[in-house]
């Protein structure tokens, strides 16, 4: 099992993502008397940021349309977290009894059971070994502006038009924003990583939308300059001396994915 117990890998993944459309990662309601209906979510110097939260929802679910597309069991497959997950309550209730209530037992028996998206991700009962870290604009100083404010209004579904007295506004970051993408996997094989950063490949192709409103035109834009470093134990010591980290090439991770494929008996 590749979890928590021993050091096998950190790898870190770091990306541009460059809006092409605005974006919309809202906050709650504005406080100030004359502010937007629904304003973006900005960090205290008041520049707008994407949550880590907002990025991992994207990435879990078109790495769950991959897998179920697939479905290959027991090793390659994706649950319904919301109708049928792989370990119920009333399972790792079962589980819990089986391992005598021991933790590092517990968690094998669930990871053994748990569908390839929760192993990577996390479920209600274990923690995932794919992090995502909030990104920050990295390219403030050029833009002229980092936010605007656009109008929407409600749509009578009877008519196709818009609904008279449902008006509101909504504030976006600008296109050409830049956001500075970081990922961190935690003892993932090789493959595992090639199918993560397999996802990440339709992200480098303009095919995934992050944040609201995304049917209408915001959230679309390409990652960019993708870079992956990894510490293992082989270079653990330099790692901890100096920080250095091995870099790692997107390819032949995703061909080392395509390789477990084929060898443990898939079909493309």
């Amino acid at each position: 099992m590749s979890g928590f117990a021993e050091f096998r890998n950190r790898t870190w993944i770091h990306a541009i993502l460059e809006m092409q459309t605005a974006l919309a990662v809202g906050s709650r309601l504005s406080l100030d008397p004359v502010g937007t209906d629904m304003p973006v979510i900005k960090d205290p110097e008041g520049k707008p940021f994407i949550p880590g939260s907002s990025i991992k929802g994207v990435v879990r679910f078109q790495a769950e349309r991959m897998l179920r597309a697939v479905n290959r069991k027991p090793d390659f497959w994706a649950c319904d977290p919301f109708d049928a997950p792989c370990v119920d309550a009333s399972r790792k209730e079962t589980l819990w009894k089986r391992a005598g209530q021991n933790d590092e037992i517990f968690t094998r028996e669930v990871f053994s059971e748990s569908c390839t998206a929760c192993r990577l991700f996390g479920s209600p009962w274990m923690a995932g070994r794919v992090a995502f870290k909030d990104a920050r604009l990295e390219n403030h100083e050029d833009l002229p502006v980092w936010t605007q404010i656009r109008d929407g209004v409600g749509i009578d579904r009877d008519l196709g038009a818009a609904r008279a007295g449902v008006k509101y506004d909504f504030e976006t970051v600008v296109p050409g924003a830049q956001f500075r993408i970081e990922i961190v996997a935690e003892n993932l094989e090789n493959w595992e990583l090639g199918f993560l950063l397999a996802v990440l490949r339709m992200w480098k192709e303009g095919g995934i939308a992050i944040g609201g409103k995304s049917t209408r035109g915001p959230g679309w834009g390409k990652l960019t300059d993708i870079q992956i470093y990894q510490v293992t134990p082989d270079n653990l010591l330099d790692y901890l001396s100096s920080g250095q980290k091995a870099e790692r090439k997107e390819d032949e991770l995703i061909e080392a994915f395509m390789s477990w494929w084929r060898r443990e008996g898939g079909h493309a």
